[in-house]
């Protein structure tokens, strides 16, 4: 049985009902109809996860935004769903990875029932299928002004201390960082951000001058940090991060931690519906 959870989020009430009602009207004609609910103050995405399962429904699936998919994926608590997306933002990151361009191809591509495992990610007790970051990386530098980004990539580097896979601790100033398990610019063959090659990448921005910083700063803001020279790049599958203590780990500019923190992969832990066009 599927299980739509519609999520309006920021959107305007009206672009929402409408975006619902597309969406609904093509469940119906590619007949991939199923129990539908809507987040509300009084019912949160949690709930509705803990819905679904008591409803026996086998597959889920996020209308709404990026941060709608990542707050369910966030709540399986270890459920096994297969998970799907139809995304009702233009700029979506994870609509790019997953090969979907609009409503229709979302509830397109979820009657096509494609399935890929991919590694899960997890912290906290929190799973997800993309990034975090940290330090500089924190800042929404791809939105920042030109001056604005300049300052914000000038900053002191930060003392970090980070243990690799138990077995080794590095000891490093940085400006910040990425841990990646998949992006919107990985490729079917790429080294960095691949969702099946059961590792995270960790990569940690050095302080750069300010030559450096004018002509990278774009490729920062993409998360391209292994495009700029000094960066360390590390493939592991546990990532301890121990000092400084508080300071955040976040995605999409929401705090999901805070050092001391884990992060650690899963392989082949999810099953999700994708496109012909993913990302991977």
């Amino acid at each position: 049985m599927y299980y739509y959870i519609f999520d309006q989020g920021s959107l305007p009430v009206e672009k929402f009902e409408q975006l619902q009602t597309q969406a609904m009207g093509l469940m119906a004609e590619f007949k991939i109809s199923g129990e539908t609910a809507r987040v509300t103050p009084l019912r949160s995405i949690s709930d509705l996860v803990d819905t679904a399962s008591q409803r026996g429904a086998k597959t889920l699936v996020a209308c709404g935004s990026d941060d709608t998919f990542n707050l369910m994926l966030a709540a399986l608590k270890g459920r096994d769903f297969v998970l799907g997306f139809i995304p009702f933002d233009e700029n979506s990151y994870l609509a790019k990875i997953l090969g979907l361009d609009s409503v229709f191809t979302g509830v397109k591509t979820i009657a096509a029932r494609r399935l890929e495992k991919i590694d899960l990610a997890r912290i906290a007790g929190n799973y997800f299928i993309s990034y975090l970051e940290f330090g500089v990386m924190s800042h929404n530098l791809k939105n920042a002004g030109f001056f604005s980004s300049l300052k914000m990539l000038s900053v002191e580097p930060k003392k970090l201390q980070i243990r690799i896979d138990a077995s080794y601790t590095l000891n490093l100033e940085a400006l910040g960082g990425l841990v990646i398990n998949t992006r919107s610019t990985s490729r079917k063959n790429a080294k960095i951000a691949n969702p099946t090659d059961s590792n995270l990448d960790l990569l940690i921005l050095e302080k750069l001058s300010k030559t450096k910083i004018f002509r990278y700063r774009k490729i920062i803001a993409e998360g391209l940090l292994e495009e700029v020279p000094k960066t360390t790049v590390i493939k592991c599958k546990k990532i301890e991060f121990l000092e400084p203590r508080g300071l955040p780990l976040t995605m999409l500019g929401r705090i999901v931690a805070k050092f001391p923190s884990t992060v650690e992969i899963i392989p082949e832990r999810l099953r999700l519906i994708v496109g012909k066009n993913r990302t991977f």
